[in-house]
């Protein structure tokens, strides 16, 4: 919960002071920063099995219009929010069927924004700090990535939403078919993270360094701005991408052959709010992951099973490297069932239709959970987040 007085009285878990109640949704109408890695997993996916009419508004670059927030629309607010949407929403609220904020970070606390770079806590108080009075008066639902956040926050509305994959990454099996590589052939190694991984790009350096030192015949690509290619340069086989846009970054990614994706994540507050759809990001890349045990992929991940569940201590990801690079049978059995991930099916079609059906005060009893998967099953946000998520 808020550590802030002020937070902790702006977030206590109350009614707002309008009680809005949810009607059916004849329409839905998303707010977002262009294509983004937020929507494509979380939002449009589910919307999508509504069959209801869906439409994407660039919260920047698209002004409010009366079309656009007509009677019967349900609004999904991902991430941010701007003055002027924030005054369009309160004049036309009464007539809307429902207001949700989606986060998949802990947004509305700003004590949780220790650490991240400054150009995200920058957007964060451009887009996110001036408005959280505004959300929590506008929103009749709230839609978070993890449990962690849900548990942190308490909203008597909230329910936890799953990453799903794009349906564009649903492959064939021959994107992931065995290489039969030699142990000498070219074994590519990635890590797609962001600056607000800064501490985990730091933590990498040391295992990359020994790998590429010990295996002449291993590769090795990571997205940075100029301090992780000061950081990685004068290491020997090493790619450094400049930051791309979300829709380049899947452009890229499906292009790219891969064997192993890294996604070690150091422990912080923040970070405990992620939740595992990097595996997606690995799995488009064609290749299997080495994922920290201590965080969300356990929930997708079976370890030595669809990829690689690891402590964060680097003599075991350097040992665990170097018997992937030298074993490509055992590599290649990895890729294909993390192939597998990317075909998963999306949840049945009446769950987030029957949701907004319901009257409000029938849903509050119900799970909070909205994903109707068994199994619980970030690189890539839209261009200015890129750099810094």
């Amino acid at each position: 919960m808020p550590t802030s007085p002020l937070l902790s009285r702006l977030w206590r878990p109350r009614p707002a002071k309008k009680h809005w109640r949810e009607h059916t949704v004849q329409r839905w109408l998303v707010l977002q920063q262009g294509a983004n890695p937020s929507t494509d997993y979380y939002i449009s996916p589910r919307l999508a099995l509504t069959g209801l009419p869906v439409v994407y508004r660039h919260l920047d670059r698209d002004l409010p219009h009366a079309q656009d927030l007509e009677p019967g629309t349900g609004v999904v607010i991902v991430r941010y929010l701007n003055g002027a949407w924030v005054r369009a929403l309160h004049a036309r609220r009464a007539m809307l069927s429902s207001v949700v904020y989606f986060m998949d970070d802990d947004l509305l606390q700003p004590s949780q924004w220790a650490g991240l770079p400054k150009l995200y806590v920058k957007k964060l108080n451009q887009y996110c700090r001036p408005y959280l009075a505004d959300i929590r008066l506008l929103a009749s639902g709230y839609w978070v990535s993890t449990q962690e956040l849900y548990d942190r926050y308490h909203f008597h509305n909230a329910r936890v939403v799953e990453p799903l994959p794009l349906t564009s990454d649903a492959v064939s099996a021959e994107r992931f078919r065995a290489s039969g590589h030699a142990p000498s052939s070219p074994i590519r190694l990635f890590y797609h993270g962001t600056a607000a991984h800064h501490a985990e790009i730091e933590w990498l350096h040391e295992v990359i360094a020994t790998v590429l030192h010990r295996c002449s015949h291993v590769h090795f690509e990571i997205i940075g701005n100029h301090e992780v290619n000061q950081r990685y340069r004068n290491l020997p086989r090493t790619r450094i991408l400049h930051p791309m846009s979300w829709l380049n970054y899947l452009s890229h990614c499906r292009a790219l052959d891969g064997h192993i994706g890294l996604a070690p994540l150091l422990p912080s507050a923040f970070n405990a709010g992620r939740s595992y759809s990097k595996a997606y990001d690995i799995g488009r890349c064609g290749a299997t992951g080495i994922y920290s045990a201590a965080g969300p992929y356990r929930q997708l991940i079976s370890h030595a099973q669809n990829g690689m569940l690891l402590a964060n201590e680097p003599g075991l990801w350097i040992e665990t490297l170097l018997g992937l690079c030298q074993n490509p049978t055992e590599l290649d059995r990895l890729r294909l069932r993390a192939g597998l991930l990317m075909q998963s099916q999306h949840a049945p079609a009446d769950t987030l239709a029957t949701h907004h059906a319901l009257d409000y005060s029938e849903r509050t009893s119900k799970s909070a959970r909205l994903s109707t998967r068994a199994d619980f099953s970030h690189a890539g946000p839209d261009e200015s987040d890129r750099q810094t998520r």
